[in-house]
């Protein structure tokens, strides 16, 4: 008996074998399985940064893998209504002019601060910044040891007293941020503001809401601990980049401060030295990030990002003061 493919099998196995080498071809893949365009894109960077001898290193990272757009989501504009009052000298801020002017403060030092985590595709940078300084306002309320930059470059964190909820504020928020941008969120961690609908009597534990990178119902189980945000401020106007006295007047006094920065494709692919990309001086903030520390040694901040623990130096960047707008709105709060 003769074997046989019925024949109107034969068109749909044309199609398959055809498309295969397409299918294939689609999504080359470069080192580390990052797409062919990724590796070209940091090849291309890396020869801009040695050319202009930027002091900085660029590499292949996990953030590598999101547009910028994905991954940077703050939005100036989205700036609470009443930020005027959370402004140094505002009728909700009592704690910084004391704190300028009087503080002698040592070369070089790094505050608080838990562990790096890391947003995915979300453009929840807004939201993870928030949470980076309440966590570490609770380390230093509740005794934890400061982080530190260790001899080999590498910064150990204070600990995780708690972890918080990130997706709370991504979910549940009042103002209407999302994965396509927010500000500080602050304002609906506070306990005097719960019973709004948005507002809370502080961040619950990362467990009880975990991240998913995306924006889900707001689904907070009744019986929980909160971690409160008791006060916060603004270091200066709000608006703008105070001097680099005052923010580091902020960061002695409260462990670290939330900020924002023009994060560009050399920020996206830093992997470590001394961040300082004159091109990124001008336009506009788009990234929240907190400030840690500094080294006066270096002329630079101590950036904790959310984009992992395997981008930049163990999740953090020195990045040099003034550079890209970094220090932009600074804000601090208290446990």
């Amino acid at each position: 008996m003769k074997s046989f493919i019925p024949a109107f099998k034969f068109p749909l196995l044309l199609a398959l074998i055809a498309a295969a080498p397409l299918a294939m071809a689609a999504e080359p893949q470069g080192p580390k399985g990052f797409t062919a365009e990724a590796a070209a894109s940091v090849t291309r960077l890396s020869s801009e940064v040695q050319a202009q001898r930027l002091g900085f290193t660029v590499g292949l990272n996990p953030a590598m893998q999101y547009s910028l757009q994905q991954l940077c989501g703050t939005r100036p504009e989205l700036q609470q209504e009443d930020f005027r009052a959370h402004a140094e000298g505002g009728y909700l801020n009592f704690e910084m002019t004391d704190a300028v002017g009087t503080t002698v403060l040592p070369k070089a030092y790094v505050g608080w601060s838990s562990s790096v985590k890391d947003q995915g595709q979300c453009g929840s940078c807004w939201d993870f910044s928030t949470i980076a300084t309440l966590e570490a306002a609770a380390l230093k309320k509740h005794g934890y040891p400061q982080a530190k930059v260790n001899p080999d470059g590498s910064i150990t964190t204070s600990g995780d007293i708690t972890i918080l909820s990130e997706q709370q504020v991504l979910s549940c928020n009042p103002f209407g941020f999302s994965c396509d941008g927010g500000y500080f969120a602050f304002d609906m961690l506070m306990p005097k503001n719960a019973g709004q609908s948005g507002y809370y009597k502080g961040a619950v534990p990362a467990e009880a809401f975990p991240y998913v990178a995306y924006q889900t119902a707001c689904s907070i189980p009744t019986q929980n601990s909160f971690t409160p945000v008791s006060q916060w401020g603004y270091v200066g106007s709000g608006n703008g980049i105070p001097s680099v006295y005052a923010i580091k007047c902020a960061i002695y006094k409260w462990g670290n401060v939330s900020a924002c920065v023009n994060a560009d494709n050399y920020f996206q692919a830093y992997t470590g030295g001394v961040f300082n990309d004159p091109s990124a001086n001008t336009g506009s903030i788009n990234h929240a990030i907190a400030l840690v520390g500094w080294d006066d040694a270096k002329g630079a901040w101590l950036l904790k990002n959310s984009w992992g623990p395997n981008w930049g130096v163990n999740g953090f960047m020195w990045i040099k003061y003034g550079t890209a707008l970094v220090g932009t709105s600074p804000a601090w709060c208290l446990d």
